[in-house]
Formats: structure tokens, C-alpha cells, sequence
């Protein structure tokens, strides 16, 4: 039997992680959007803007409580790929050891995908219906704030299986198919 895989897609926002998960868990997997824990409470709450890393940091708190619950009861009698979104700011590299420990409990290949592009790029990819729909960031302008405060430059996070896209000019399609055939090598 193949080994379990862990897959973190990690960026800034509009870099098009939960674009690239859901075509990946179209083909195998199960997906866990970070606004899956974050919507929860969105339609409930209202967080001010100077509280927002707290309402991170307790959402964050959540999600750990979420992954025991994987770890314990995950279908151990077949292969199982987890694919999991998230914005990790710079100073958030624990975020990312959380899910290569959770990696590690369930005996599965940890990989790590960051999506990076140009601002000028994000700022244009924010602008959708769908977006506004899924109430993430899709005003430009706030998208620019939010990554001047907080994603100046990515965690820094190694990893042996770590895969880095630029993909400011690719299309969807081709990303998909640079994480595709990266991921042929853990068949």
C-alpha cells in the first residue's frame, strides 16, 4: 500500500490555493479549506481589524483540535491524501510544523506547496464573484494591506519535499500540472 500524504498549500491570499486543492481532491483527496475553520465564524462574529490575529490565533487553536480528531479515527485500512489550504503569515512557521507533525502521526508523506506572485497580479486575481461569494479578501486595496502587514517575505520553512511555485504567469493549468507532476514522485 502507498504511503498517506499530507499536502499544505500554503500563500499569500488570491495565490490560488484552494483553486489547486480542489483540483487535486477532484482526483484523490480530501480538502480542508483554512476558511472552512474561518467561515464558521464569520457569519456570526464581527472582529475588529486591530483583533484580527487573535481571532486567527484562536481559529488556529481549533484546527489543532480538528487534526487530533483526524489522527485518531483516519482510515487506517487505505491510502488516504489529506489537502490542506492556508495564508501562513512570515512569523507563523509553527503553523506549518503543526501540519508536518500531523503528517508524521498518521505514518504520511509530508509535502508542502507554497504559491507566491507578483502583488500587482494578486491584486488583480482578487476581483471575482466567487471570492466575494466565499467572503475572502477581493477589494485590492485591503488585499495590499493585508499583505504589507503580515507576508512580507514567506515563513522560512525547509523541507526536503517542499515545492515552491511563482506562478504570476501561469495560468491555472499550468500550475496544476507543475504540482502534478511533482507529486508523481511520491506514487
Amino acid at each position: 500500500m502507498k504511503r498517506n500524504q499530507v499536502i499544505l498549500i500554503y500563500g499569500v491570499p488570491a495565490a490560488g490555493k484552494y483553486t489547486m486543492a480542489k483540483r487535486l481532491s477532484d482526483e484523490k483527496g480530501f480538502l480542508l479549506d483554512n476558511h472552512y475553520f474561518h467561515d464558521m465564524f464569520k457569519n456570526i462574529t464581527e472582529v475588529p481589524e486591530n483583533q484580527q490575529k487573535e481571532y486567527f490565533d484562536d481559529v488556529g487553536s481549533l484546527k489543532e483540535e480538528f487534526l487530533k480528531i483526524i489522527q485518531k479515527f483516519y482510515p487506517k485500512t487505505e491510502y488516504v491524501r489529506y489537502i490542506f489550504t492556508s495564508c501562513i503569515a512570515e512569523d507563523e512557521k509553527n503553523n506549518i510544523i503543526t501540519f508536518q507533525k500531523f503528517a508524521g502521526s498518521i505514518n504520511a508523506d509530508f509535502i508542502p506547496i507554497e504559491l507566491q506572485a507578483d502583488i500587482d497580479v494578486l491584486k488583480s486575481r482578487c476581483q471575482t464573484d466567487y471570492r466575494k461569494w466565499r467572503k475572502k479578501i477581493s477589494d485590492p486595496q485591503k488585499l495590499e494591506r493585508v499583505i504589507h502587514q503580515a507576508f512580507q517575505k514567506s515563513p522560512d520553512f525547509d523541507h526536503e519535499n517542499k515545492l515552491c511555485i511563482e506562478s504570476s504567469f501561469l495560468n491555472e493549468e499550468e500550475t496544476f500540472q507543475i504540482i502534478k507532476e511533482f507529486l508523481k514522485k511520491f506514487e
